[in-house]
């Protein structure tokens, strides 16, 4: 099974980004004031992706495609060499 990340309403209205194979640790999980969702009139997915899109952004530079940015994150991750005393 290929492992992505998605990008997810749950139904207490929050979104979520989290790993396919693993729902219930959410990566980031944003929640929007009633406030906001009235303003927002349903496009609150569209807004979320584009805050973390953003957030991405500002600390890696230009992403078009927030998998591929985790999927680099991991790579560096995993080639770090660990020393255990």
């Amino acid at each position: 099974m290929t492992n992505y990340l998605e990008l997810a309403q749950l139904p207490d209205g929050s979104i979520v980004l989290r790993r396919s194979d693993d729902q219930d640790n959410p990566i980031v999980r944003i929640e929007f004031s009633n406030e906001s969702k009235d303003f927002l009139q349903g496009q609150e997915l569209v807004v979320a992706k584009e805050m973390i899109r953003a957030g991405i952004e500002s600390v890696s530079g230009n992403v078009s495609d927030v998998d591929e940015f985790f999927e680099k994150q991991r790579e560096n991750f995993s080639k770090k060499q660990n020393t255990v005393h």
